[in-house]
């Protein structure tokens, strides 16, 4: 054994002391090694004649050396959390060469494993799936994927939040051409496609993709590909195929008709790509709403309403009506007012009446007003003159009224209410000399009907429910055929008859009458004891 000493370079063997279990330089009184320990294996005898291996067994990861004696001695078994993690590397070996990942990919995972035990994150959970799921992680950072994420998937998502590993982001465009394969667009496939993949270069664009699960981005995008070439799939076709939920399907399609391009025509968006990006979702105004809700929530829980947050609805206004003009624009003279809402266009409510414009004086306009005094201190002088007001303001909106009334009924209406009037009292006359059969077997009378003719489906159509219908019930239909198969087979299986506890008292045939008989009774079914004088029990319950 050659030694070098550090201080005076000395390399002689005789210039060391090993004899107190330190290397110490006797030239220049250096010391080299204080720890010394040695590789060769020395044996010792015991009290009984038999010979043991000195020295302590400290494994690869263990924290400390564990007691003497003998392998199968209770003083050298391994701690339970070194048990467990060299139980997980040795499965980690073996599943990486099943699935035939390299040795450096198992090393790996055998780091990760040791990280997760850390973290106590295998308590409740099986080794084999938290082992699955570290060799897992190691091969989405190497990029090299062989195992099914579906069997795995949720346990997978909490050992990534625990040890915060950040993970490459999946571009969602991987998937699109396997799943439009599964929703049978048939020839129009690779179009259909590429308008999804638009799509989602759109979304990406707009900040939808980020942060959010490739599925739900897919699905949204096959949904308005699918109907851009005239393809109709409902939410829970695509649900089927991507599997995710149904509402996180429409909020993505909520997401996207807040943007710019939602706004956009077929042609258009085929054509026009938008430079200017979207605000990420969470800028909306519904989330800057509900942060500001959240802020606006006093001590007690209770929500505080902001006044300047009231909404007020109005009635829509027809196409090509222009707002109201304020107050403030209104004419000071008041006999300027009918010609100014004659030539103005006129709003119209919902059911098609016109809304009159009623513009409320501003205080100046009111003392201009023929009539009007100047001095408006006088209570009753103020009264009159207000209700003057209303009065005037009444006969302008009837005035514009019974001229748009008089516009409308012109000859040509006049001669379309007549049309209506004769239509409908040949319905009636038609509706009475039919004769419907009340017999419930007679279908005649629907023969006909528009609704029930088109209520068959195409071969088309039929197939493609036949195929959601088997998807949903495929639990179902394999037991079943499971079950005839049996049955063919002469297995048959009967079914269990659960097993009922019958209560203790239930072989009683009648109740006991007084407590002296219910505890004579509970005593006669027990074991007979010549210790007890059962008569002496009637005389207990006695009153005195």
């Amino acid at each position: 054994m050659s030694n070098t000493c550090p201080s005076c370079g000395s390399s002689n063997p005789t210039d060391f002391d090993d004899s107190t279990g330190r290397l110490v330089c006797t030239n220049c009184g250096h010391v080299v090694n204080d720890s010394f320990i040695v590789s060769e294996i020395s044996f010792g005898e015991t009290s009984s004649g038999a010979a043991r291996v000195q020295g302590s067994y400290v494994a690869e990861g263990q924290t400390h050396a564990g007691g003497g004696g003998g392998r199968f001695r209770s003083g050298n078994s391994l701690e339970s959390r070194e048990q467990i993690i060299q139980n997980g590397r040795r499965k980690i070996v073996q599943l990486a060469g099943a699935v035939n990942c390299p040795e450096h990919f198992a090393d790996h995972a055998q780091r990760w494993f040791t990280l997760s035990v850390t973290h106590n994150f295998n308590r409740g959970r099986k080794t084999q799936f938290v082992v699955a799921c570290c060799l897992y992680i190691v091969c989405r950072l190497e990029k090299t994927l062989q195992v099914n994420v579906f069997s795995l998937g949720h346990t997978y998502l909490q050992l990534v939040q625990v040890l915060e590993v950040r993970l490459p982001h999946i571009d969602p465009t991987v998937y699109v051409y396997r799943f439009a394969k599964h929703l049978d667009f048939g020839s129009e496939q690779t179009k259909v496609a590429n308008d999804a993949l638009r799509i989602i270069q759109r979304m990406s664009r707009d900040w939808m993709v980020q942060g959010r699960r490739p599925s739900g981005i897919c699905g949204a995008a096959l949904i308005l590909a699918a109907r851009m070439n005239n393809f109709r799939r409902s939410v829970r076709e695509v649900v089927y195929v991507v599997k995710v939920a149904d509402l996180t399907i429409q909020k993505r399609l909520d997401e996207f008709k807040d943007t710019r391009s939602g706004d956009l025509t077929v042609e258009e968006f085929r054509n026009i790509w938008l430079e200017q990006a979207h605000d990420p979702p969470s800028y909306g105004p519904k989330a800057a709403k509900k942060r500001k809700r959240v802020r606006n929530v006093n001590d007690d829980g209770e929500v505080i309403e902001d006044p300047q947050d009231t909404i007020i609805v109005t009635a829509p206004d027809a196409p090509g009506a222009t707002p109201s003009t304020p107050p403030s624009a209104a004419a000071p003279g008041a006999a300027a007012a009918p010609a100014m809402l004659l030539d103005r266009p006129l709003r119209l409510d919902p059911d098609g009446f016109v809304i009159p414009e009623l513009p409320i004086p501003s205080p100046l306009a009111v003392s201009s007003l023929p009539g009007t005094p100047i001095d408006t201190t006088d209570p009753a002088a103020s009264q009159s003159t207000e209700k003057a007001q209303e009065d005037q303001h009444s006969a302008i909106a009837e005035e514009v009224i019974e001229s748009e009334i008089a516009s409308l009924l012109d000859g040509s209406a006049a001669g379309i209410m007549e049309e209506l009037r004769e239509a409908d009292r040949q319905a009636r006359e038609e509706c009475a000399a039919s004769t419907i059969s009340d017999d419930p077997d007679n279908l005649d009378d629907v023969d006909d009907d528009f609704e029930v003719q088109n209520a068959l489906l195409t071969e088309e159509e039929r197939d493609l429910k036949e195929k959601i219908w088997v998807e949903f019930n495929k639990d179902y239909l394999l037991k079943r055929l499971k079950r005839e198969t049996d049955l063919r087979n002469g297995i048959i299986k009967t079914a269990r008859k659960r097993k009922r506890n019958k209560p203790r008292d239930s072989n009683s045939e009648d109740m006991a009458a007084t407590p002296a008989d219910s505890a004579k009774n509970m005593l006669m079914r027990r074991s007979y004891s010549k210790k007890i004088n059962y008569k002496a029990i009637e005389g207990l319950f006695e009153d005195d």
